[in-house]
């Protein structure tokens, strides 16, 4: 850690995203906003001992700056020349303030996240610089309007780091680390960023009903009480009512009320774990959880948004519905994985073992709002032509970044000893060190089809 830089600590100061300390403590996204708020905020004028005043520029710059955990914690950091302070100098300050052991440093980065933008910090990369920059990195790699990206604001965040492997994370044991991946894999289940099964939702609903109400009691879990809180257990594709053209239905099949599935969940884990003592045994109880959400291929992604075509019939065009969806793409260190945000269903994953990749960056055009695009290539077992490759194009602003952090996973997979033949001029050409499932939902894609030599097949 730098010597320029004051280690003095306000503990766990912001307990909810809601609460005032936050609204102090977010970063705005331009020097206008550090100006203007008390959290990156620069003393511009110090006082001397006679009264008279000293310019920033021959006095320290003292910023103070919250940098937030998923367990909606947050801790004040008063930093001496803050504005030079590098996210490897922040991430060490929040690990030695929370007492983390040394495997902290590759599980957790840190994040710039917002409602519009989620950027990963790079450990040389100065945070107050990119906050500064903020609006003008969300005009490049958004299309949100001028008005929202001026609302956006800017949070400081230690999580996951997106190149921590499966296989490092299934190793960790401290319950501090394991209480803050759970909360993260939590917060990425409600947001409907990890697609699941049913049957799945409703087990990790009944273990944070464990992990945050205790065991069951029906004198004490009564139906309103999940009733007012099944926004915090479920995602809202789970019990929002799905609509129709001429009707309104329930999404859930059974026709069960989701309070009712998130109780009966609660008693059932409850009886599972009736012998239990919660309190001392939180760490089993978060590696449950996030055993479950392992097991999905989305896990551990950073995620960006963009859109795709999907093939439309002559009565989609009559009723005049749009080829484009918007997806979620989720990359982690394995694959790549697209999920249409309308209907949280899982599109396409694909292992790197069986993908080829490019980046395009779209033409300028002055009229037209064409985005920049990465051609997907994958191969598929096509039942009438055997083994093909099909090629995708996912339209995004943010390309570039996928396409920058596609190369860095498998340029880390080689320095891992995966062998080199599985690899033609960066990019994958088959499968060989893992057995995840593959998922091609074709008939929701548009995709051009190759034979395995590179010919087009119409």
């Amino acid at each position: 850690m730098a010597e320029k830089f004051n280690n003095s600590t306000k503990k766990d100061s912001a307990k909810d995203f809601a609460s005032e300390e936050e609204k102090k403590g977010l970063m705005m996204a331009s020097s206008e906003r550090h100006n203007n708020t008390g959290s990156f905020a620069p003393g511009s004028v110090s006082m001397n001992e006679d009264g008279s005043s000293t310019s920033i520029d021959s006095a320290l710059r003292v910023i103070e700056m919250i940098v937030f955990l998923r367990d909606r914690t947050g801790i004040h950091f008063n930093l001496e020349d803050g504005h030079l302070a590098q996210a490897d100098d922040l991430l060490d300050l929040v690990i030695d303030e929370k007492n983390l052991p040394d495997i902290a440093k590759q599980a957790f980065a840190l994040w710039i996240v917002s409602d519009l933008l989620d950027l990963r910090m790079k450990r040389s990369h100065h945070p107050y610089h990119v906050v500064e920059k903020w609006d003008e990195l969300c005009v490049i790699y958004t299309g949100a309007e001028f008005e929202d990206i001026v609302k956006s604001e800017p949070v400081l965040m230690v999580q996951r780091d997106v190149f921590f492997t499966l296989d490092q994370e299934r190793n960790i044991t401290n319950e501090q680390m394991l209480c803050l991946l759970y909360h993260e894999a939590k917060f990425n289940v409600i947001e409907g960023r990890y697609v699941l099964y049913p049957e799945d939702y409703n087990r990790l609903a009944g273990l944070q009903a464990l992990i945050h109400l205790g065991k069951y009691d029906p004198k004490e879990h009564v139906p309103a009480r999940y009733r007012s809180s099944i926004i915090q257990f479920y995602p809202e594709h789970m019990y929002q009512k799905q609509k129709f053209l001429f009707f309104t239905t329930s999404k859930n099949n059974e026709g069960v009320e989701c309070e009712d599935l998130m109780r009966g969940a609660h008693q059932e884990l409850s009886n599972e774990f009736a012998d239990l003592d919660i309190p001392n045994n939180l760490s089993l109880l978060y590696q449950k959880y996030l055993d479950v959400c392992r097991t999905y291929p989305m896990y551990g992604s950073a995620f960006f948004h963009g859109q795709i075509e999907r093939p439309v019939n002559r009565f989609k065009r009559m009723m005049n519905i749009g080829t484009s969806v918007k997806c979620l793409i989720a990359i982690n260190t394995d694959c790549v994985t697209l999920i249409d945000k309308e209907s949280r269903v899982v599109l396409l994953t694909v292992p790197f073992t069986q993908l080829s990749w490019r980046y395009k960056e779209a033409e300028f055009d002055v009229d037209d709002e064409t985005m920049d695009c990465l051609y997907l290539q994958f191969l598929y077992d096509c039942p009438q032509q055997g083994q093909v490759t099909k090629l995708l194009e996912v339209y995004s602003k943010e390309a570039k970044l996928m396409d920058a952090l596609i190369s860095s996973c498998v340029k880390r997979k080689l320095d891992l000893g995966v062998e080199p033949e599985d690899f033609v001029d960066g990019r994958v050409t088959s499968d060989s060190d893992n057995n995840m499932k593959v998922i091609h939902k074709m008939d929701k894609l548009c995709c051009a089809t190759y034979t395995v030599q590179g010919n087009r097949i119409d």
